[in-house]
């Protein structure tokens, strides 16, 4: 790695501390906490694609972990999630691309139900069905999406849930 990247690197942790609201009177000691972490834990990395996740995740636990020393509460701030992990981003994408292949009658009630956010009382009304119905094919759509995603999917989680590493599965590859 040349030291142009680095710097870059160093600069661009530092602005991300900035966005997330962290002291100003502490990120250079996050920041190098962070690059020290990185260093040492450079072969947990799977991807070098996957580095701007990964160090996100390093540098949010290094910053929780701050705090609690401090015995102070940290959050992020309220703002889309998909800027804080792109796995989660990519899983989103993924499960979107897995609906796609479900059968007929259950890709359109799970797209309007869970992509469009219509109830399943209105998806009822609307198709002149009843609810059971709607609520049985949501049911097996979810269970379908759900036995593919855990078949096929490798996910790597953090302690917090946020997905920091997948591999999507055959059927949308």
């Amino acid at each position: 790695m040349n030291d142009n990247w680095q710097l870059k690197l160093y600069n661009d942790i530092e602005l991300y501390l900035q966005k997330i609201n962290v002291d100003i009177e502490i990120i250079h000691d996050i920041r190098q906490d962070v690059f020290l972490k990185a260093h040492q834990y450079i072969n947990t990395l799977n991807s070098e694609g996957k580095l701007l996740s990964w160090l996100r995740v390093i540098i949010y636990n290094t910053v929780i972990d701050h705090y609690r020393k401090k015995n102070k509460n940290f959050q992020l701030p309220d703002q889309n999630e998909e800027e804080y992990n792109e796995g989660n981003v990519y899983l989103l994408k993924c499960v979107s691309l897995l609906i796609q292949t479900l059968p007929k009658e259950q890709k359109e009630v799970l797209e309007a139900i869970e992509l469009n956010g219509i109830s399943q009382t209105q998806f009822a009304k609307m198709h002149h069905l009843p609810l059971s119905t709607v609520k049985s094919r949501v049911q097996r759509a979810r269970k379908k999406i759900n036995d593919t995603v855990n078949k096929s999917c490798f996910l790597k989680v953090d302690k917090y849930g946020n997905v920091t590493d997948y591999v999507p599965p055959k059927e949308i590859r």
